[in-house]
């Protein structure tokens, strides 16, 4: 998933986790938290490599409907 997750964010798509096998936010800020930082993406794939992805919509993601 790590992979994928920085693949989006590279392409300027704000990502943040969603639990495993799940739709619901890993982050206490859910789509608020997310980012297209790989630092950050890689930090927060690393405390659990089985997160889904979550990917923002809006501006944070370049208009992404």
């Amino acid at each position: 998933m790590e992979q994928w997750v920085l693949y989006y964010a590279s392409k300027g798509l704000a990502v943040f986790p969603l639990l495993p096998m799940d739709k619901k936010s890993a982050t206490a800020h859910g789509f608020k938290d997310a980012t297209t930082d790989q630092n950050a993406i890689t930090a927060l794939w690393k405390q659990n490599p089985d997160y889904n992805i979550g990917i923002a919509t809006g501006a944070a993601s370049g208009g992404l409907i």
